[in-house]
């Protein structure tokens, strides 16, 4: 497996790897990496109050990374990117705490200013090239931060004023969405309600490749997780996200309807089977097929 950093002269032949590879795989687990958060919402606030926070934040802040791997539906994993957004700190909104925690983790603000790939470059690109693939499904982990900043580079536009606003446009770019985190919390096998993605891979004796808090390493160890958990993750669960639980993305769905609360036992919708078993990671989960060349 390796992680490839995508910058702005080197995003054509990226890109084109990426397109064709989504010939093969419909599974993509991303992670993002952005500068912070303006406004701290409190752990048991309401409903409206986190959306109203998410929406803020986002809002006022750029995407700085946005790591993509590739799977398919065996969870055999593919290529990993890591694309580079053009990030200016003397000019972009960001937290200067975030900003030297980022740092601490490798990444190198002066780079992703001269070289970073510009948003509207990036989204010209990305779009057209998902629009050809109506079956993709997207894998996070504790993902609503990651959808909704990815959202907004999609649309270039501040976040719907509603959850089912938000459910509803993000609805029309993802087909298919898991959050990771919310799995971990609803199996009765793990039952674990505030696992963080390290902890979560220790549990199920999977290995991370690269620095944590990098978004390309972030999206392959989401990957990885996911090929341990893919056969424990009931339905019911498919297009909700971690923190927005009221609602669900997906075009299958009416994000409008609110859902229920999620419970378990054996007449709850969202259930996942309890039969756990935490065994060495199958050989073909870490399979890597090498990018495909122009």
């Amino acid at each position: 497996m390796t992680i490839t950093p995508v910058w702005n002269y080197n995003f054509s032949q990226e890109i084109h790897c990426l397109a064709l590879s989504l010939n093969r795989y419909k599974l993509l687990s991303i992670d993002t990496e952005f500068p912070g958060f303006l406004r701290e919402t409190p752990r048991d606030a309401p409903k409206d109050i986190v959306y109203n926070d998410l929406k803020f934040n986002v809002d006022s802040t750029n995407i700085i990374q946005l790591g993509i791997t590739l799977m398919d539906d065996d969870c055999n994993i593919g290529p990993t990117w890591e694309f580079n957004f053009k990030f200016d700190l003397e000019k972009e909104t960001h937290t200067q705490s975030s900003i030297e925690f980022l740092k601490k983790s490798g990444l190198d603000f002066q780079k992703i200013k001269q070289d970073g790939i510009r948003r509207n470059v990036f989204v010209s690109n990305f779009i057209k090239m998902v629009a050809m693939h109506r079956d993709l499904k997207w894998v996070t982990f504790h993902g609503t931060y990651d959808m909704a900043h990815v959202l907004k580079l999609f649309t270039g536009n501040a976040l719907p004023n509603t959850t089912g606003g938000f459910a509803a446009k993000a609805s029309s770019f993802f087909d298919k969405v898991v959050d990771l985190k919310l799995a971990a919390k609803y199996s009765e096998g793990l039952n674990l309600k505030d696992v963080g993605l390290a902890k979560l891979s220790k549990i199920l004796n999977v290995r991370r490749l690269g620095e944590a808090h990098n978004a390309g390493s972030d999206s392959l160890l989401t990957a990885q997780v996911y090929a341990r958990m893919k056969e424990h993750i009931g339905d019911g669960l498919e297009g909700i996200l971690y923190g927005l639980e009221d609602v669900r993305i997906g075009r299958s769905y009416n994000p409008y309807i609110m859902i229920p609360h999620l419970r378990f036992g054996p007449c709850a919708s969202y259930t996942i089977p309890v039969h756990w078993h935490v065994a060495p990671m199958h050989p073909c989960y870490f399979m890597y097929v090498p990018h495909l060349m122009m």
